[in-house]
């Protein structure tokens, strides 16, 4: 589902952000954020499958991946995101809506992503997370180019 340009919005968007999520409160939280307070374009995933099929039709500038998602555990899925030469590069920024128990901190301890957010969230914090995750993604996405001998 496309972002529709919100009555404050009147730049062109400046990145593509995929929200993998089930939760309807959260989505619609973080779709009020992006329509009045970001420039950026938000698609949704309910699913892995669904994830999975959005992945294949467009390539997103940051995936936003709840830790509980339907047909698979969201690290187990950030761990396909890595392993695959297509997506290993996106940016990710971890979220969930709950309070995490102690065996959910350590298996994040040992995951490498670009930020984490816990719902609620102010705006300004998430397109920090998200600004954040971008200027990752410009380092790692440029062409190395090798010095001249």
């Amino acid at each position: 589902m496309a972002q529709d340009d919100g009555p404050h919005r009147r730049e062109k968007a400046v990145a593509y952000v995929l929200m993998i999520d089930d939760n309807p409160q959260t989505r619609k939280y973080v779709e009020k954020i992006f329509r009045y307070r970001s420039k950026h374009e938000l698609g949704f995933a309910t699913t892995a499958s669904e994830a999975v099929e959005s992945l294949v039709q467009r390539r997103p500038n940051v995936i936003m991946l709840d830790l509980f998602i339907p047909g698979m555990d969201g690290i187990d899925f950030f761990h396909s995101i890595r392993n695959h030469p297509a997506t290993e590069s996106i940016p990710v920024i971890m979220h969930s809506p709950v309070e995490l128990d102690q065996l959910t901190k350590l298996r994040l301890k040992r995951v490498r992503f670009e930020g984490f957010a816990q719902f609620p969230i102010a705006a300004s914090e998430l397109n920090e997370l998200i600004a954040t995750a971008l200027k990752r993604n410009e380092v790692s996405t440029k062409k190395w180019v090798p010095p001249a001998v």
